[in-house]
């Protein structure tokens, strides 16, 4: 079995990459080429969708986080392999137990990989990084020294965090010996956010990233493997936001609870609310009666471009027992915010403005907190968003990305479920 490393630099795309002909990825033998998203294109969906081959309906990871209907429950830190419903490819019958690592992966555990570090999650700040085997993390410190998490969420959420996890990438590649690994290295898409998709200081990062990617690759070509380069998806610029958790709210739908922390959704006494990722939220509702409601109050709504029912949930590739009753779409220049609440003196509080908890979905707000603002409130504004993901864009120069250090031959514009069949004939030498 041939070996292979899969270098996912997020938020990469051919529109960005347009501004540097210069980077090490376009030296590739397989120059880097449009790669279309699944839908919803947000990290957690798609990277499910880059190694099992398959869509959200079928793989199962609609979102970035999930709710549990049965107790009323919504999480954004799963990092369990179990909650995908469909094999990632290596467990197939064609391979032969390849040894896999994955480093900074989507649902790495749980027998997803032999060797884990880090976990990607919309999960609360300081959560420990995820091993497998216990132990390793400490291993990689010893070599390497701590790696600085607050670099990958929060307000100092930066470039700088990709340096300690490729050098962790190269250690698990040297000692431990993979087939298969894969490497997700974040920091273009932070820089994006707070300041658009062909900022000067997008740009900056994704030259850093292209360093840091050649590093590894390096070492992993040196060694006689194969590398592959990836995003899984870009983002688009958008000046509007929309508050479909307000509008819920207002509407009666939703409903919220004052407590010491500020005011809490109830989602046990609420008929319906939006679980939100970037462009996209779910939107959950007890019964046929409040789904209607729900469809009333948000369609319509400045920055709402579409309002999907059941059917069109299924006829989108989405359609699936964890998916809303509705599904809620930005237009193409908005993002939507979980917040319910509309008078900042009722926001929640929690020790880290970031951290909030009974949140309704991801807050890029996150990466501005902490300038301004007391008690631990949400201070930051939602309109200093530049840029955003979710939706299938409508150009190609806005897909993710796909490049390899060998011709992989094949169309112009790949899919990304197309990922699993060329990394698996990469593997078997095919």
């Amino acid at each position: 079995m041939n070996r292979v490393c899969v270098i996912d630099i997020a938020a990469l795309s051919p529109r960005l990459l347009a501004h540097d002909t210069s980077l090490w990825i376009n030296s590739l033998a397989c120059p880097p080429r449009a790669m279309k998203p699944t839908f919803p294109a947000v990290q957690a969906s798609v990277q499910a969708s880059m190694t099992t081959g398959v869509g959200p309906g079928q793989h199962g990871v609609i979102g970035g986080g999930l709710y549990r209907r049965q107790c009323g429950e919504l999480s954004f830190d799963e990092r369990s392999n179990t909650l995908l419903m469909k094999k990632r490819f290596w467990h197939s019958r064609r391979f032969t137990m390849p040894k896999v690592a994955m480093v900074l992966w989507s649902n790495p555990l749980a027998g997803a990989a032999d060797i884990v570090m880090g976990a990607m999650s919309y999960g609360p700040a300081g959560v420990s990084l995820a091993e497998h085997p216990v132990g390793l993390y400490g291993e990689l410190v010893d070599s390497l020294g701590a790696c600085d998490t607050s670099l990958l969420r929060g307000p100092r959420a930066s470039w700088p965090c990709a340096g300690w996890l490729v050098s962790a990438a190269q250690e698990i590649w040297r000692r431990h010996k993979p087939d298969l690994q894969w490497v997700y290295l974040p920091g273009v898409d932070f820089e994006v956010v707070r300041w658009g998709v062909e900022s000067a200081q997008a740009i900056e990062a994704m030259r850093v990233l292209d360093m840091q990617a050649r590093r590894l690759a390096d070492d992993v070509l040196a060694d006689g493997g194969s590398v592959v380069v990836v995003s899984d998806g870009g983002y688009v610029d958008v000046s509007r936001v929309a508050f479909p958790n307000v509008a819920l709210c207002q509407a009666g739908l939703l409903k919220v609870v004052p407590t010491d922390l500020g005011d809490m959704p109830d989602l046990q006494s609420s008929a319906a609310f939006a679980m939100v990722d970037h462009q996209v939220a779910h939107v959950y509702c007890k019964d046929n009666s409040a789904a209607r409601a729900a469809g009333e109050v948000l369609r319509g709504m400045a920055g709402v471009d579409k309002v999907l029912d059941r059917q069109e949930v299924f006829e989108s590739g989405l359609g699936m027992e964890r998916a809303g009753e509705k599904v809620l779409l930005a237009a193409p220049d908005a993002w939507l915010s979980y917040r319910w609440w509309t008078d900042d003196s009722h926001a929640p509080r929690t020790a880290a403005r970031w951290d909030v908890q009974g949140k309704l979905g991801f807050d890029p707000c996150e990466f501005f907190a902490g300038q301004g603002g007391a008690g631990g409130r949400i201070d930051a504004n939602p309109g200093r968003v530049r840029a955003s993901r979710g939706l299938v864009p409508a150009s190609a120069a806005d897909f993710g990305v796909f490049g390899a250090s060998i011709d992989v031959g094949g169309e112009q514009c790949l899919d990304v479920t197309d990922v699993p069949h060329i990394v698996g004939k990469m593997l078997l030498g095919g």
